[in-house]
């Protein structure tokens, strides 16, 4: 048997000698399991064993770096191996892997301090609406910078351009290098300017001409202008040929017809011509749509991804998920073009004819149509989906003016077309049992209207502008599971329900009665009670109930203004306060008050028991729709503070942030 001096391996952990490498690979793995098994053994080496399970792990990472070029390793810094062949030694990557571990650390850490006060109403109101959507995904805006979470990685980015759209590369495969193609700049240059030219040359298109309308005397404006020096942020590099997709060319030319209408001047036109062409190439369309679906679809989850299709969507709806997505690149002249341009294709998404009157008036003339039977009403529901869309975008990451025209007008008109559709009132039929697509349309539809009816919540919630849509109103269904809805064949999900049996004014509803008179509420939920109601409710519907119930208590907030007996504050108590009241308001308890407290109690018992249900991939997976409890913090805290009716009169209608506004109510909790 061999000694330890004639073999040729040997552990630097523990001295052990090895004739063969992978022999000393396996010693290195049994390390690592042997120090974290068995650190709790009481003998002499006990205190060796961290020493040793740290020293191990680090061996096996640095053996997962060498071995990827293909060499042998004996863990050492730099290895034996790559000394041998005088390379540079992947050992040294560890130190990156290390620090990144650190970081990691630090920053679990710093996720995990005080949860109480990070969970605190006193937290979310610290900085307004800032704080408060702090880690919502938000699109960026010009004047309220937001901190988003990893979209901004280029790993992350990599993610979202190759794994969303699987038609991003399906027909187009012209615009891309084929796979053996090294990335060296000569071979790709030889590859386009040689092999793509044999092929889209005169002899490979037989209509083409020989003439080069880009030597000749022709005024032709390119609608893929030059990139160089644009350092784009591809899933590799730029391609130097890309042919021109019709939805792109169109979408500049809808766009541009508005910015003509405006009659602004020759050069400020010349330079909208120029941002539109650069910002809508097929290319970077395609990376638009990849990042609204990996960052804002789980927020709005309205789109049938698995049916999305650039080529045969609305128009107005692809305008709007390109412009969403924008707002995501890191590309810095990218959203510079995006932030100049999204007013100009709001203008386009709003031309839409169901937003005129004239349309109005010609479809009572012609008579209202089915709205399944017409082909050109789901096109024209995408349109009202468009226009939601860009309400959506303009008041997160639009500028001040065009955050108040779209909560303001455009909502307005978004609103009297979904009533015109009949949303409030949309709910799944029997007939939709075979056909997949038309039960696709019409939870699209139904998805729409809940949506909507958040929004307008949470533009009560924010900016404390009054409610368009009544709770009452909404007799539409709620969505499916979101399992179900993301599935290109939603029938063949285990899971699948062609109707939820419930509606969400009933579900409001819900959270106000008492057990005992619950089984005769409405005819789809007799026979059972209201805790077996609201167990079948989802994550997303508790946040839209949550919406919903805040909206009420903020209405009843301001109906009892007009009724509640008022106290004059004492004159040092005017002067030592931050805001000046002349009044001080005590909430009187009637009824109502009472009841919404049941309901809010009712509410965070089921929100507590589906955050202990959700696993944690499925919860970190879900939109801001998971934050539903902060929204709760809210609500409770105006129906406990005596204050409160007094401060809720007292804000101004579309203000700038309400929230800002009501830390007021923290003031003696400070103190």
């Amino acid at each position: 048997m061999k000694s330890s001096a004639s073999k040729h391996f040997c552990c630097t952990i523990c001295q052990r000698g090895f004739t063969r490498i992978d022999h000393l690979k396996r010693h290195h793995l049994r390390l690592t399991i042997y120090g974290t098994t068995t650190r709790t053994a009481l003998n002499e080496e006990t205190e060796r064993f961290p020493k040793l399970d740290k020293e191990a792990e680090g061996v096996m990472r640095a053996n997962r770096q060498c071995t990827s070029m293909k060499l042998r390793c004996d863990g050492l810094r730099p290895c034996s191996s790559c000394q041998k062949r005088n390379l540079h030694c992947n050992n040294e990557r560890n130190q990156v892997k290390d620090h990144e571990a650190e970081g990691s650390v630090s920053s679990k850490n710093n996720d995990q301090e005080p949860s109480s006060d990070r969970g605190s109403i006193k937290f979310l109101l610290n900085g307004g609406t800032d704080t408060f959507t702090e880690h919502w995904n938000l699109p960026p805006s010009n004047d309220r910078p937001r901190t988003l979470n990893d979209y901004q990685s280029p790993r992350s980015f990599e993610e979202a351009d190759s794994s969303i759209l699987d038609y991003s590369t399906k027909g187009n495969y012209l615009e891309y290098a084929p796979t053996y193609i090294e990335s060296d700049p000569m071979a790709l240059s030889f590859f386009h300017d040689t092999f793509l030219d044999f092929f889209n040359g005169p002899f490979g298109d037989p209509h083409r001409s020989t003439n080069d309308p880009y030597t000749t005397g022709m005024a032709y404006q390119s609608m893929a202008p030059s990139t160089q020096g644009s350092d784009l942020r591809l899933t590799g590099q730029q391609p130097a040929y890309e042919h021109e997709a019709p939805f792109a060319t169109a979408m500049i030319q809808a766009i541009l017809t508005k910015v003509w209408s405006l009659r602004l001047d020759a050069k400020t036109q010349e330079e909208i011509s120029e941002l539109l062409n650069f910002l809508l190439t097929p290319t970077r369309m395609r990376k638009y749509m990849a990042l609204y679906f990996k960052y804002w679809q789980p927020n709005c989850p309205m789109i049938h991804v698995p049916t999305f299709d650039p080529k045969t969507v609305s128009l107005s709806l692809l305008t709007s998920v390109c412009f969403m997505g924008a707002k995501y690149t890191e590309d810095k002249r990218e959203l510079d073009a995006a932030q100049r341009l999204v007013d100009f294709a709001e203008l386009f998404v709003f031309s839409s004819g169901i937003f005129s009157s004239e349309n109005e008036i010609s479809s009572t003339y012609y008579g209202v149509q089915n709205a399944d039977v017409d082909p050109n009403c789901w096109v024209q529901f995408q349109n009202l989906q468009a226009a939601f869309l860009m309400v959506i975008c303009q008041y997160w990451s639009g500028s001040r003016t065009s955050r108040n025209r779209a909560m303001e007008n455009r909502f307005s008109e978004v609103i009297k077309v979904a009533r015109r559709m009949g949303l409030p009132a949309f709910q799944h039929g029997p007939e939709e049992r075979l056909h997949e697509y038309l039960w696709i349309q019409r939870e699209c539809r139904i998805r729409a209207i809940n949506l909507i009816s958040l929004l307008d919540c949470a533009f009560s919630f924010y900016s404390n502008y009054p409610c368009r849509l009544s709770h009452n109103e909404m007799e539409c269904a709620l969505p499916c599971v979101e399992s179900v809805f993301e599935s290109a064949h939603p029938f063949q999900e285990p899971n699948f329900e062609l109707s939820r049996d419930i509606t969400l004014s009933e579900a409001f509803q819900m959270l106000f009665e008492e057990e005992e008179s619950s089984r005769a509420s409405s005819p789809s939920t007799s026979g059972s009670t209201v805790a077996e109601t609201l167990a079948k409710l989802t994550i997303l519907d508790t946040f839209m109930l949550i919406h919903l119930l805040y909206a009420f208590i903020n209405t009843h907030m301001t109906l009892l203004a007009t009724t509640v007996p008022k106290t004059r504050v004492p004159h040092s108590q005017q002067i030592h306060g931050s805001r000046a009241h002349n009044y001080r308001s005590a909430i009187p308890e009637d009824s109502t008050l009472a009841s919404i407290r049941i309901a809010l109690s009712r509410w965070h018992d089921h929100w507590t028991r589906l955050r202990s249900a959700t696993s944690s991939h499925d919860w970190a997976s879900m939109g801001f729709y998971k934050n539903g409890y902060h929204f709760w913090l809210v609500s409770q805290l105006l129906i406990t503070k005596k204050e409160s009716v007094d401060v809720v009169m007292r804000m101004e209608v579309k203000c700038e942030d309400k929230l800002e506004q009501l830390k007021v109510l923290l003031k003696d909790d400070n103190e």
